[in-house]
């Protein structure tokens, strides 16, 4: 087996045991964490519906003040009703609208039968406070205000499902929800006891001995749950310390001495010396110590339950950072084994394939590492190293010999084939053309009255004269048509395989060229030149180059002999016809 999959099976195997590792850990931190968050949720949830049972408790004493109105009622206990329902409507609002964001609630609530009961109670509350005070009899208004009782367990029992998630996601917090739940009860249970005098103060007459024995009942609900709420000295916060203590006094005193009185006048046969209204004006803020150490302990119940959702984000945080610190550390192991040992001795192998090969392109990287590997890849380059200097020494060679070559077959001056390179090109060309039974012709033309451009603007025109008409010539040539300097002022062209005419076409092309080609001298001076053509072509086993360039040279002397700046033909028996 090949390292490179050796170590891929490795790596993949010790990856999945890591990742499954550390994906079991963490899932276990995450779904605490969300349990935890779930029971925060439910904590809310169980504020909200304590506060609505509350505000169900509370209006009834505005609706006790109004049933025991007189005609025309007071509009000061209809605006304290109409408060009341306002605020009763906003928590039970607040809470459906925590119900309905809730969407995974462990103890779903339906609102319905709440408010269809709640409205039902205060129908009949309205019916009855319209009628006149002789027509509220105490059948009707104990009806009333039975109906009203029947709320708060409603509301309440949602309180007790909510209180059993928040206790199960924070089991530390058991104690202070189980008693403020207690509380939510007392204020129930306080408001009972005084809405029990409400028939007797609405219809000023005495207790009934129902009502004595539903008072009796409800001072011992009252001391029972008393006796399951926190006392000093429990480890209780002084916060809370104090917030009992106002019960004791306050709720448990002021209000039930208050109540106690009303009583003792019913015994007596005494006037009340006070209505509904009257006595829930008094009596309904004593129960305001019990709303305040409800919140004492809710608040303490929160602060636990933010605590440990706090550490449980940490721990899921800490197993998040650890797992992915573990990754990175072996992510970094692997890298670390691949990077200095696995690739380097791959590329050590390539490397010495490569110079097997004769492949010199790439150096082995890491030969500044201090080990055995760099030890190895310095070697490595050393090798690379000497076998591209020697490679370099070839090609140089091989550069001033193709130098030199093209040298010997340049003119110097014009860049284009000299007579030496001209005669090998043109007798290949000879020889071709008569393998294929093909006819060949040559160009041989040279400047004009050059003897009297170099003395007249000097040899460094005569150059450029040169140079230009080797350009103007080059230009119009096709490619695989040769062009050469035959000597001096004098060049040579051989086209491919055309006759005479077609070759004669081209001298007089040239020449047309040339002539109509102005050259301006370094000195701005415009100097137009022409040129003498000398054209001659033969075919079969007899033709040579050099009878080429003869009969060519004997056509050029003639054009120059007829006034120059001509094209001429050769006429040389058996080497050509005439043009």
């Amino acid at each position: 087996m090949k390292l490179t999959r050796l170590l891929t099976l490795s790596t993949a195997m010790l990856a999945v045991l890591v990742l499954g590792m550390l994906g079991h850990i963490t899932r276990d931190a995450w779904l605490h964490y969300e349990h935890t968050n779930t029971g925060l949720q439910a904590l809310r949830l169980m504020q909200r519906a304590m506060v609505a049972a509350e505000k169900l408790s509370f209006e009834r004493g505005p609706v006790n003040a109004v049933l025991g109105d007189r005609q025309p009622g007071d509009p000061a206990r209809q605006e304290r009703l109409v408060r009341a329902r306002a605020a009763t409507d906003l928590a039970l609002m607040q809470l459906e609208r925590e119900l309905q964001a809730d969407i995974g609630a462990p103890h779903p609530v339906e609102m319905a039968p709440l408010y269809r009961t709640l409205a039902a109670a205060r129908s009949t509350v309205d019916q009855l406070a319209a009628l006149p005070p002789a027509a509220r009899t105490a059948e009707r208004l104990g009806g009333a205000v039975s109906q009203m009782f029947a709320l708060v367990p409603q509301a309440l029992d949602a309180v007790t499902g909510y209180t059993l998630a928040s206790e199960r996601a924070y089991p530390r917090i058991s104690r202070p929800l189980i008693k403020a739940r207690y509380a939510v009860e007392l204020r129930e249970y306080a408001g009972r006891l005084g809405s029990v005098l409400t028939v007797a103060l609405a219809t000023r007459q005495p207790l009934s001995a129902a009502d004595y024995e539903q008072l009796q009942a409800l001072r011992g609900r009252i001391a029972q749950l008393r006796q399951q709420m926190l006392t000093p000295g429990d480890g209780s916060s002084p916060e809370l310390v104090a917030a009992i203590a106002r019960v004791d006094d306050v709720s448990l005193g002021a209000g039930k001495q208050l109540v106690a009185e009303i009583e003792q006048a019913s015994r007596e046969g005494r006037d009340y010396d006070m209505d509904t209204g009257q006595f829930a004006l008094r009596y309904v803020p004593t129960m305001t110590p019990i709303l305040a150490l409800r919140d004492e302990l809710l608040r303490e119940a929160q602060e636990q339950a933010w605590s440990d959702h706090e550490h449980a984000r940490y721990e899921l945080l800490i197993a998040s950072l650890s797992g992915v610190a573990i990754l990175l550390a072996l992510t970094l192991l692997i890298l670390i084994v691949r990077r200095r040992v696995v690739v380097p001795v791959l590329r050590a192998t390539r490397a010495v394939i490569r110079l097997g090969n004769g492949d010199y392109s790439r150096d082995p990287s890491g030969s500044s590492r201090q080990d055995e590997i760099g030890d190895m890849l310095r070697a490595l380059s050393t090798l690379r190293t000497n076998s591209i200097e020697k490679q370099q020494l070839e090609l140089e060679r091989q550069r001033l010999i193709e130098e030199l070559r093209l040298r010997a077959d340049t003119d110097y001056l014009t860049g284009i084939l000299n007579r030496r390179a001209f005669t090998t090109a043109g007798n290949k060309r000879l020889r071709r053309a008569f393998d294929r039974k093909e006819s060949l012709a040559v160009v041989l033309f040279d400047i004009d009255h050059f003897k009297s451009v170099n003395d007249t603007y000097g040899h460094e025109a005569g150059d450029q004269v040169l140079i230009r008409v080797a350009a103007v010539v080059r230009d119009q040539l096709r490619d695989g048509e040769i062009l050469a300097r035959h000597g001096g002022e004098e060049f040579v062209v051989m086209p491919m395989h055309c006759s005479q005419q077609q070759a004669c076409m081209l001298a007089e092309r040239l020449r047309k060229a040339i002539a109509e080609e102005p050259l301006t001298l370094a000195d701005g001076h415009i100097l137009r030149v022409t040129a003498s053509f000398g054209v001659a072509s033969a075919g079969g086993p007899a033709a040579a180059l050099d009878d080429l360039l003869h009969a060519a040279d004997q056509a050029l002397y003639r054009a120059k002999h007829k006034g120059r700046n001509l094209v001429e033909g050769a006429t040389q028996d058996g080497l050509t016809s005439p043009a």
